[in-house]
């Protein structure tokens, strides 16, 4: 059975996890009518590999388009795929993230349900591998659930009420945009049965780090978790300071930093018991990798305030958008 849904999904060289995502879409007990993935400069064949999936796998009653949008940031994307959709409710999901086969008819039930114009699907985390799994305890954490916009389902009125999503932010784009959404619209709608699980995690220390002071840079820019950032800001010069400072209690205070943090702390965030699994070597990598994400994030939160105090532009640019393929 088809509904009236676009679901929107914008891609930046996803072909390692475009399989599973289409996969868990042509399983959906409550397919969408419209599929529009927007790719944003792929350099890996993900254009071409959705066009060669959907040649083979298209449903009837339904069509695929993939939208050209070269340089299109996560925001921009999602943007252009509400515009050029056809029908009025928009679902959102990202490439590196696999439906349930119920993902879909469990948001439209519950918006039907609830007569709610907005309503956010769970993304569950989950990683494999030593490191992996201790980069996904220590963030989100091993198993946990929590409401996203690449799980969740929109009305059309929800982007007229509040606007689409601000398009220079490599991430937390999602972030400023569903807080308008609460603040118009009061609480989040959470349907706690439309679950999307994420499981690609980076591999490396670098690109971790990498990643973790990014995501915190456009966290200011984007005016969001501004609570945690003035912890950060204030909490870790001081363990830092305590550290060389030479004293017993100033070592023996950041050791506790790091055994709260890189131990109790992805307890406290993971569901999965135990969260190492089988890899209990993982515990050792938290406790080396805590203090590495937390510096990155504390570095990003530091040149989001710069950017922010002295006005820095980050540049805006055209992003044309073409209609690859349709069906």
């Amino acid at each position: 059975m088809n509904q009236d849904v676009t679901v929107v999904i914008p891609i930046l060289n996803e072909s390692h996890s475009l399989s599973a995502l289409l996969a868990g879409l042509k399983a959906q007990t409550l397919r969408p009518k419209e599929l529009i993935i927007v790719d944003a400069g792929s350099t890996d064949g993900s254009a071409a590999l959705v066009e060669s999936w959907w040649r083979r796998e298209q449903w009837e009653g339904a069509e695929c388009r993939v939208l050209s949008v070269p340089g299109a940031l996560p925001g921009a994307g999602r943007n252009a795929g509400v515009r050029e959709a056809r029908h009025e409710w928009i679902a959102f999901i990202d490439g590196g993230i696999a439906p349930q086969s119920d993902w879909l008819e469990q948001l439209w039930g519950h918006a039907t349900r609830r007569q709610s114009p907005a309503v956010f699907g769970v993304c569950q985390f989950l990683a494999d591998g030593v490191f992996a799994r201790a980069l996904c305890a220590l963030s989100h954490g091993q198993g946990s659930m929590h409401s996203a916009v690449p799980a969740s389902l929109f009305h059309r009125r929800v982007f007229d009420a509040v606007g689409l999503f601000p398009e220079q932010l490599r991430s937390a784009e999602d972030l400023a945009w569903s807080q308008r959404v609460v603040n118009h619209f009061g609480a989040r709608e959470i349907c706690k049965d439309a679950v999307v699980r994420y499981t690609h995690f980076p591999l490396t220390w670098r690109s971790a780090s990498r990643k973790w002071r990014l995501s915190e840079y456009c966290s200011v820019l984007a005016g969001v978790r501004s609570r945690q950032h003035l912890l950060y800001l204030a909490g870790l010069p001081l363990l830092y300071g305590l550290l060389f400072s030479g004293t017993m209690v100033g070592v023996g205070l950041f050791w506790g930093y790091l055994l709260v943090r890189g131990g109790c702390d992805p307890v406290r965030r993971s569901r999965e018991r135990p969260w190492w699994g089988r890899r209990p070597e993982a515990l050792i990598v938290a406790l080396g990798l805590a203090p590495v994400l937390d510096l990155a994030k504390f570095f990003g939160i530091v040149h989001g305030l710069v950017v922010r105090m002295f006005g820095i532009s980050q540049g805006s640019r055209p992003v044309p958008v073409k209609s690859r393929s349709g069906g």
